[in-house]
């Protein structure tokens, strides 16, 4: 089985995206193998062994990161509005020379940027960071959202299909798995097989 040579264990308790094994060798001083990656890959999604990996981004450690960044700076700004609305704190002075005009107009700012934040969270919850086969039965990983809490979703063979929606900047990769869509990026499946057969039904 070939997947692509891209991860090692580092940041975020997930991958960084790298050109060479160097972190994983030094870890267990031998070189890492595509097999051994998949079977860290099934013990920390706690999916079987009969499960097949079949597609995964090189991205894992990037969303992470952007969920932590977004709920870390979204944390600041409620807590400085909490605050500025407890504490009637004057502002007005430090906001002359700011598109902040009105001391009201922080909320405004506060309320869009957790607008923001909340969109890019939505965005990433859509990307699916692996997919397991077993039969005709397929598992899709997502980002985690919440500590200790990894979305999974099931669906079958010819479950599958392409969707557009208006105004849609990544109609290219939206896809219905199942009930649920998702973006997915079909340069990173295994095999251009392994993502076509998803669309095919079981008879055929």
């Amino acid at each position: 089985m070939q997947l692509k040579d891209e991860y090692i264990l580092f940041g975020c308790g997930k991958y960084w995206t790298t050109s060479s094994n160097w972190f994983l060798q030094k870890k267990l001083g031998r070189n890492v193998s595509s097999l051994e990656k998949e079977k860290y890959f099934k013990q920390i999604d706690r999916v079987s062994e009969s499960h097949q990996l079949i597609y995964y981004v090189p991205m894992e450690s990037y969303l992470c990161w952007s969920v932590r960044l977004s709920t870390f700076t979204t944390s600041l700004i409620v807590l400085a509005a909490m605050y500025q609305y407890t504490y009637n704190f004057d502002i007005l002075e430090s906001t002359q020379f700011t598109l902040i005009l009105e001391k009201d107009d922080i909320y405004y700012f506060a309320v869009g940027f957790i607008t923001i934040n909340a969109l890019v969270r939505w965005i990433i919850s859509k990307f699916p960071l692996r997919i397991y086969k077993i039969t005709n039965q397929y598992l899709a990983i997502y980002n985690k959202q919440l500590p200790g809490l990894r979305p999974q979703h099931h669906f079958k063979r010819g479950d599958v299909k392409k969707v557009d929606f208006i105004l849609n900047p990544w109609k290219n990769a939206t896809y219905k798995l199942g009930n649920q869509t998702s973006l997915i990026l079909p340069d990173y499946f295994k095999t251009p097989f392994e993502f076509h057969q998803m669309f095919d039904s079981e008879k055929n």
